[in-house]
Order: C-alpha cells, then sequence, then structure tokens
C-alpha cells in the first residue's frame, strides 16, 4: 500500500497531517483578530488541552498522526516560519491530496497567505507528489473542497475562494483523478463548504440544506466540452443520497464539523454535538467526541485542522 492517496472522503483514514501549535497562538492578539480570524486571544494552554484530546482520538482510532513539527524536524527555515502563523493549525486548508498527490491551496486572508508552503515541504519529506497549486489571483482553500463518491470532487465558489482557483484545480486534477468537478457557489457569508456539508459515507451527509437551493452548480465531466447546470441537492439525490440535516444553531456552533476515521462505522468531532452523535448513532455510527469550547475560539475543528495524506 503507498503512503499516499485520498480517493474519498469516507474511506479509512490512515494517515494524516496535522499541526500541533505552539507559541504562535501568541500572536492572536486584540488588535489581529480579524487577521486571523479568531474570535478573541486564547488561552493557550486550555486551546492545547482540547488539541491534545482531539489527538488523542485520532491515535485511538489508529490513525498515523504526522504531526508538522516533527516531518520538519531541523528545517529551521520552515519552523521559524510556523512561529509567526497561527493559521498552520487549520492544515486542511493549506492542501488537498488525491490519488496522484498533494495540490497546494491559496488562502485568502492575508494573515494566512504563502502559508501552504510548509505544507509542500512537508510533503517533499514525505515523498508525496505535489501536482501543482492554485496562485494569486486565484483564491480557493481546502476546507471548500471535498469528494462525492470516489468519482465526483466538489469545490465551493464561496468567500475564501473564486473562480480562477476553482478553475486552476479543475485543471489539474479533471480526467486524472476524477471524472466529475462540481462547482457550488454558496451565498455570502459562508466561508467553506465543509460547514454546512459533511460526507459520511458513500451515500450519507450532514447537511444544512437550505444553504444549497439558491444557486445551480456547474457539473464538468472529463471528455465533455461543455458543463451541464445541476442543483446540488438534486446531484445528490440521484446519487441516492440519505441526509441528516443540522439546524442553523448547529451549524453556528460547528457541530457538523467531523472527521471519518472507519468506513461507517467511526467518526470524530465536538462533544457539544449531542443531538448529530444521536442522529449518526441511529443509522449505526459512533461520533467520538472531544470538548472545543477553548479550540473553537479559532473557528475550526478536527475537519480543519486535519489534511488526510492517506484515505482507504
Amino acid at each position: 500500500m503507498s503512503g499516499f492517496g485520498v480517493k474519498s472522503a469516507y474511506g479509512d483514514l490512515k494517515r494524516v497531517l496535522m499541526h500541533r501549535p505552539g507559541r504562535e497562538l501568541e500572536r492572536v492578539t486584540e488588535r489581529t483578530l480579524k487577521e486571523f480570524h479568531f474570535k478573541r486571544p486564547v488561552v493557550r494552554d486550555a486551546f492545547l488541552a482540547d488539541y491534545n484530546a482531539m489527538l488523542c482520538l485520532f491515535q485511538q482510532h489508529g490513525v498515523e498522526t504526522l504531526l508538522l513539527r516533527e516531518v520538519l524536524a531541523r528545517d529551521d527555515d520552515a519552523l521559524a516560519y510556523i512561529d509567526l502563523r497561527p493559521n498552520i493549525t487549520y492544515s486542511r486548508d493549506l492542501a488537498a491530496v488525491f490519488r496522484r498527490g498533494a495540490v497546494l491551496m491559496s488562502p485568502y486572508l492575508r494573515g494566512r497567505w504563502w502559508d501552504q508552503w510548509v505544507m509542500g515541504r512537508a510533503f517533499e519529506r514525505l515523498g508525496i507528489p505535489v501536482l501543482g497549486g492554485i496562485e494569486s489571483p486565484g483564491y480557493l482553500e481546502g476546507g471548500g473542497v471535498t469528494m462525492v463518491g470516489e468519482d465526483t470532487a466538489v469545490a465551493s465558489l464561496c468567500d475564501r475562494a473564486n473562480e480562477v482557483g476553482l478553475r486552476a484545480l479543475r485543471e489539474l486534477i479533471l480526467g486524472k483523478d476524477v471524472k466529475y468537478f462540481l462547482e457550488v457557489p454558496l451565498p455570502f457569508g459562508h466561508i467553506h463548504i465543509d460547514g454546512i456539508f459533511m460526507v459520511l459515507d458513500e451515500k450519507l451527509c450532514l447537511i444544512y440544506k437550505d444553504v444549497f437551493e439558491v444557486f445551480p452548480c456547474r457539473l464538468f465531466e472529463a471528455g465533455r466540452a461543455e458543463p451541464r447546470w445541476v442543483m446540488f441537492l438534486e446531484f445528490l439525490d440521484k446519487r441516492g443520497f440519505e441526509f441528516i440535516p443540522i439546524t442553523y444553531e448547529e451549524r453556528i456552533g460547528g457541530h457538523l464539523n467531523v472527521v471519518v476515521t472507519r468506513r461507517s462505522r467511526l467518526a470524530i468531532g465536538f462533544e457539544q454535538a449531542v443531538r448529530v452523535a444521536s442522529e449518526m448513532k441511529a443509522v449505526g455510527w459512533r461520533l467520538d467526541a472531544f470538548p472545543c469550547e477553548e479550540l473553537f475560539i479559532g473557528n475550526g475543528g478536527a475537519h480543519c485542522m486535519t489534511c488526510p495524506v492517506l484515505v482507504d
């Protein structure tokens, strides 16, 4: 088995690239909240306690957790840069791994510009090919990218992405890693699709449905010159999806922010997501939860803080 390759959003998670934060959290101050997208400066020890509880769950589930500082040991330039960048903890936004290798993203916020180069350095250390990157004026973050089934990449046009970024990703992977590429426009105020749609299994998802009733989507198919127009919910219906709807309050609280670790059985998410855990249990799942009261001050959870490297 290769040491990398992600063919779906719902398979067994074997390896994941994560970053346990350190002194860089101290750079989040009242003056820099907007630049780094935190609700307030965090209590570092409490933030790390939540993070460690999450990390422990991944390890208990048998996932190999590759920590960025360890992967980049003795790379003084990269480590010095990390000390200045509190958002590198949200590793998913910086890259996406597909069957053939990784694509480096292009973050929208100035407080995150250039952070993706650290992931590129880590992929080099890990022997993971970099297929290319999204370049300015294109913007796209990994939280705006997911897979439906094993043949369709989904990318959202949202507050953190533009058409230039989506086109760059499409040109890198369509017809090579995926057969279909679905562009999903979201109304203003939505940062990523992973805040309102989360694939759990081949035909099961968590979803905040109202948002997807606004705009049609463009579905590109390898070998076909022009895209087709589809509504996202109709696309999912044709795929036979079952929905676990979430409420507005659950969306705001990040209750949908989960990571599948074992196909059709296990996932990791927020301790507060009690109803979501119950709904998942009713269809055969166990959601193992960790405290997130301080961790969510950074507006992210387990999904945001993991860049899958190998999903079987």
